[in-house]
Parts: C-alpha cells; structure tokens; sequence
C-alpha cells in the first residue's frame, strides 16, 4: 500500500539523522540518484610523493572519485597560508583525463594551508519525484517535510545552486596554521581542531557557518574513500553550528552538507548551498 502523505510526513518530522530520511526512499518507492552532485577539493602530492603540488577539484557521488570537471572559468580560489595570508588561486584547468579541475601550487612555506573553491552558481530544473527524492538522500529532508506541509510535492523545481568546496593540507614542518579561521565562504565548513594532527578513534569538533552565522540542524555527514554512495556516518549541529565527528581510520576524508532556502525569486524558487572540508588522517 502507498504510504500516505500524513504518513511520510510524520516520519520525515520525527528523522534526526539522514539514514532515517534514506530509509523513507523505499516506502515512497524511489530510487536513488546517479547523477555527479558532491564536489570536493583535493591535494595531489608531487614527484616526491610527499608534498602537495596541485590542487583537484572533483565532482561525484563515490568520493574521491570524479565524474565530471567543473569549467575553470566557472570557479574562483584562494589559498590561506600558514600566517594566515590569502591569495587568490590562479591557472586552473580541466584535466579531461581525471574528469577534474586542477591547479598547480608552485612552492609553498612549510606549515598547514587552507585552500577553497567557490563555483558560479548555476541553475536546474527537476521534476517533483526526482527533487523530493534528492531532498532525502542529500540530507535536506526538512524542505521536503515542509513541501509536504504545504501539499506542494507533486510541484516540480526550479533551483540553484553553488558548491563551495575546502581542503586543509599540511607542507613540511609547521605551526597550527589558520584552520580554524573562517575564509568567508557563503557556507563553510570550519574546523575547531587541526584535521591533520588528528588521529583513529578520535573526534573532531567542527562549526558549520551560512553567511558568516553559525548554522543550526545542518545535516553534517562525511566519507571516506571505498565507502561507495554511502555516507559514512551524519550528525546535526547544535545551536552553534558545531557537532562531532568520529574519526575511523586513516587516509583522505570529508566532510559535506547541503543547506537550502527558498527566495522564490522570478527565476528560481530554491537556491542550496553545498560545503565540503577534505584533509588527510595520520596514521
């Protein structure tokens, strides 16, 4: 029997946590999406195989691997040093082998570095089944809940939406560098511990900021690579925009979140907000 709309909307205002929201997929009877939509920024070591030559911007579903390459004039960067100086990223390009976005990083200072990536927003249209359906598996399932509210789920979507991706590296020796300095991303990721001095069966406390304000109740989930579509494990921040995350193992990890309003402007009615964090874990 089709779960009824009262039905799935109880459930989708009782959900704290995205498995909860993924659960629902199969009682609405939708499949998941295939489509490239997360989009992370990664370090790519050079000859020596230890320090960062390149940065990689990707865009999939599996991270790190990357489906598609985001055009190099549709994105800005800044580099943040270990002293806390930012300069703008320069020279990227769409290595069409990787299906990526490169850039080189030339000769760095020794200590932790935050780089990001902004994207120009873009606009898509989706019919209301398939927005519904990303709404859950992204981690948003209140805007759905608020759509069912409103009895506007058969409506189909116009949104848009932008990517603002981070990773925070490590050259050489150093001190504790500006990680936990805001960059001014329009939503961001910011960690409060040093991702790369943090090791296994540890957690890292982070603060998640939309426009410069702490966010509350993101859907903060994160990855690993070999996990498939999966997240890894999700939390929602406190009033602080913080929450914790367990680290598992060592290696590449992300962070990632979807945040979403509705303007409902002459051209689009949602606009959402894509963040993600990478570092590496030390042994």
């Amino acid at each position: 029997m089709p779960t009824s709309r009262a039905t799935l909307l109880g459930m989708l205002h009782s959900a704290r946590h995205v498995g909860v929201a993924l659960a629902l997929l199969a009682a609405v009877g939708l499949g998941l999406r295939t489509a490239p939509h997360d989009t992370w920024l990664l370090t790519l070591s050079g000859a020596d195989g230890r320090a960062p030559s390149a940065l990689s911007l990707r865009t999939g579903v599996a991270f790190p691997d990357s489906q598609a390459a985001v055009a190099a004039a549709n994105i800005s960067g800044w580099l943040v040093t270990p002293d806390g100086q930012r300069q703008a990223l320069r020279g990227f390009a769409v290595d069409e082998a990787a299906k990526a976005t490169t850039c080189a990083l030339g000769e760095l200072p020794a200590g932790l570095h935050v780089a990001t990536v902004d994207t120009a927003p873009k606009l898509i249209k989706l019919p209301a089944k398939q927005f519904n359906e990303y709404l859950l598996h992204d981690g948003i399932p209140q805007v759905l809940a608020a759509r069912l509210d409103a009895e506007e789920d058969d409506r189909d979507a116009t949104e848009q939406y932008r990517k603002c991706a981070k990773v925070v590296f490590r050259t050489g020796e150093g001190g504790a560098g500006a990680f936990a300095t805001p960059v001014g991303q329009k939503v961001e990721i910011v960690p409060l511990d040093d991702p790369t001095s943090i090791r296994p069966r540890q957690t890292l406390r982070v603060r998640v900021l939309f426009d410069g304000a702490p966010l509350e109740r993101a859907n903060l989930c994160w990855d690993l690579p070999g996990n498939g579509t999966d997240f890894a494990g999700c939390t929602w921040t406190d009033a602080r925009g913080e929450g914790l995350v367990p680290i598992a193992r060592a290696g590449w990890m992300t962070l990632r979140l979807v945040h979403m309003t509705r303007p409902r402007t002459p051209e689009h009615e949602y606009e959402s907000f894509w963040a993600s964090c990478s570092f590496v874990v030390g042994e």
